[in-house]
């Protein structure tokens, strides 16, 4: 910017303002700031006033005692008017500062007068009153200046008169004027600090806006748990989405339970494609996600195959949860088959518990991924790969959970009553691929006891805020 440039601005800083949309705001602030400050100066000259004839005009008898009792409380009559002013809503039009200046105007000039009625007194006072005033009114430097000027120019005849000497009244007006114009030359920096914070604040709100429209974009891609965590973390620690994203989606390592199902016979369902995957497998994909989400647990859905983990803080609430969901699983594709024209949905719902890697195992492009890896997620693909050999197939029934043996001996020491049945491969000469030492699996079928037993042990349990973050059982990768 140029001299020329800064110097004008300094001249009219207003300008500064101009084609913004914060000169209503910024007058709407000064008018707020500048009307309280009256409301605080005129009851106090009011009393300084009235406190003056008494313990001072009166004290010393000064003569005529008539003129210094009219004098005193003429202005304290006038402050009381202004203060009313600065109480109504006059106080909002154009012309606000006018009750003020004028105020300040007739004391600096009876203060003036004051020294042609009292001789001993200190013609200082004149200066300190003209540079007062004209410092309240909060305006540039230049028109501090033009203002100091006028009210300078009404009291020389008084100062003139009361034998005050030339040399003294220039270093009064010299001193005056530079007073308000270097304190008022702030006028231009108050003016840009607002216009900074404006515009920090327009910034911050659109960030804001951007946070919450991406919040809401992603919201409807990953899971609703996920989802929770991130805002959490944006309203706690004020953080933006993408740092929230990273914090929350750190791969970690933690205890879950792990459920799995995929539908049987999708791919000769498929040969009918449109009427089987719109009227069937669709509604039941989302519905399966939605049971899973309803228990806290965070979905993965891979075509028709769902895989979901649970990893809060409490290993029983993760497994009851999976198994909640699990039966809410068996129950949805049991009454959506019922109704269903086309080749029926069938499931097995298998569930799991361990230790497993957790959170975003992809990058932060296309290519997140939020899923679970470790033993438990690798038991239920080998177990579902199981359950379509003809001697485990004939043990079951479409609907069952099939459960870890680690599962339920979590189960048996919760002593909930749960009717589980002991599935032994060993006995029927089957194995589990990559899991030579697992003989026992159960069974746990979609009773309405089971179902009862289930809701009523976890609303016994301790309920871990949803939004928590898995407790990290070894180092984050």
């Amino acid at each position: 910017m140029s001299r020329l440039d800064n110097t004008i601005e300094w001249l009219f800083p207003k300008l500064v303002l101009e084609n913004t949309p914060y000169m209503g705001m910024w007058l709407e602030e000064t008018n707020a700031s500048f009307c309280k400050s009256a409301l605080i100066f005129f009851p106090i000259a009011c009393v300084g006033y009235i406190a003056h004839y008494f313990f001072f005009d009166k004290a010393l008898g000064l003569e005529p005692l008539d003129l210094w009792f009219n004098f005193r409380f003429s202005v304290a009559a006038l402050t009381v008017v202004g203060f009313i002013f600065y109480l109504s809503p006059l106080r909002h039009k154009k012309y606000y500062k006018l009750p003020l200046l004028i105020t300040w105007w007739v004391m600096s000039y009876l203060q003036a007068k004051v020294l042609l009625w009292y001789p001993a007194a200190d013609w200082t006072w004149v200066f300190i009153f003209t540079i007062i005033g004209t410092l309240m009114l909060r305006t540039s430097a230049l028109r501090s200046a033009i203002v100091t000027s006028c009210m300078i120019a009404t009291e020389l005849p008084s100062l003139i008169e009361s034998n005050i000497s030339i040399q003294d009244i220039s270093s009064g007006i010299v001193v005056s004027l530079s007073s308000v114009i270097v304190f008022r030359s702030s006028y231009i920096s108050e003016i840009r600090n607002f216009l900074l914070a404006q515009q920090h604040i327009e910034s911050q709100k659109k960030i804001i806006e951007l946070n919450v429209e991406f919040a809401d974009r992603i919201r409807t891609f990953i899971p609703r748990v996920i989802a929770e965590r991130l805002e959490k973390h944006v309203k706690e620690n004020h953080m933006s989405v993408l740092q929230a994203s990273i914090e929350v989606l750190e791969p970690k390592v933690t205890e879950v339970a792990c459920l799995f199902s995929d539908i049987r016979g999708f791919t000769s369902g498929s040969k009918e494609l449109k009427s089987f995957v719109t009227e069937s497998v669709l509604p039941d994909v989302k519905v399966c996600s939605d049971a899973v989400e309803a228990q806290s647990g965070i979905p993965r859905k891979v075509g028709d195959l769902i895989f979901a983990y649970f990893d809060d803080p409490n290993p029983n609430l993760n497994l009851l949860r999976a198994l909640l969901a699990g039966l809410d699983i068996s129950r949805f594709n049991k009454d959506l088959n019922s109704t269903l024209s086309s080749q029926q949905i069938n499931r097995y719902i298998l569930i799991s518990v361990g230790e497993a890697i957790v959170g975003n195992l992809g990058g932060l492009d296309s290519s997140v991924e939020i899923t679970a890896l470790g033993s438990p997620v690798n038991f239920l693909s080998r177990l579902d790969d199981l359950t379509k050999h003809p001697k485990l197939a004939a043990l079951l029934e479409m609907g069952d959970l099939l459960i870890s043996e680690e599962s339920a001996v979590q189960l048996k020491k919760l002593d909930m009553g749960l009717e589980l049945i002991r599935v032994s491969l060993a006995q029927y000469k089957l194995s589990i691929r990559d899991f030579p030492d697992v003989s026992v699996i159960y069974r746990m079928k979609p009773t309405d006891a089971n179902y009862e037993l289930l809701t009523r042990t976890l609303t016994l349990l301790p309920q871990t805020h949803l939004s928590l973050e898995p407790t990290p059982i070894a180092s984050s990768f």
